[in-house]
């Protein structure tokens, strides 16, 4: 801040050039954590996708007598759902990353 403000930019600008950006990186693994669990653990989340893919499953079975690999079919469609989102968030994450800030020898904060 102190830099930017001897460089001749306002209080405003050095924010919002130089703070921000920053403080945005710094805080995308934390974000992107909090997504996941959102995913993984809401109410609404759990309501729409669970019962719906449940209730599809105990209707496609009842008809097939086949309960084990439906249910094997949806679980794996819920984790391709958690897969996918980790991905797009870790794509993220790395793309705007402040290099040898977060990352040790290749291993996310997140894993460690």
């Amino acid at each position: 801040m102190i830099a930017a403000r001897t460089l001749g930019m306002s209080k405003i600008q050095s924010i919002k050039n130089i703070v921000l950006p920053q403080a945005l990186r710094i805080s995308i693994p934390a974000w992107s954590n909090e997504l996941i669990y959102l995913f993984k653990y809401t109410s609404i989340a759990y309501i729409v996708q669970v019962r719906e893919l449940t209730a599809e499953g105990l209707l496609i079975a009842s008809r097939n007598f086949r309960y084990v690999e439906i249910f094997l079919i949806i679980a794996l469609i819920y984790l391709l759902f958690t897969f996918i989102i980790t991905e797009i968030v870790d794509r993220v994450e790395k793309r705007v990353r402040i290099p040898g800030i977060g990352v040790e020898k290749g291993v996310h904060l997140r894993n460690a």
